[in-house]
């Protein structure tokens, strides 16, 4: 249980700093760290670490949102990522 509250955390974090490329490598590790707990403790772990993956991701839209509700009161600062035009 405290593998999936870890993962929302990591999450959480992502969310509020980084960008999807993020989310993507987390979520190749996670994937990853599924296969190897199906392989080594059979399906029990597996379902766990499916839930872990579950919960990165859902960690991370928390994270964006908590990040647009800190920009939104003037705590934080909005990114100074450049806009594409095309």
């Amino acid at each position: 249980m405290w593998v999936i509250a870890l993962h929302f955390a990591a999450g959480v974090v992502a969310g509020t700093m980084f960008t999807v490329r993020t989310l993507l490598a987390l979520a190749a590790i996670v994937f990853m760290e599924c296969i190897a707990a199906s392989i080594v403790s059979g399906l029990p772990a597996a379902l766990y670490a499916g839930a872990g993956l579950v919960a990165l991701q859902v960690g991370y839209l928390s994270g964006i949102y908590v990040r647009s509700a800190l920009e939104r009161a003037g705590i934080a600062q909005p990114s100074i990522r450049a806009e594409h035009q095309r």
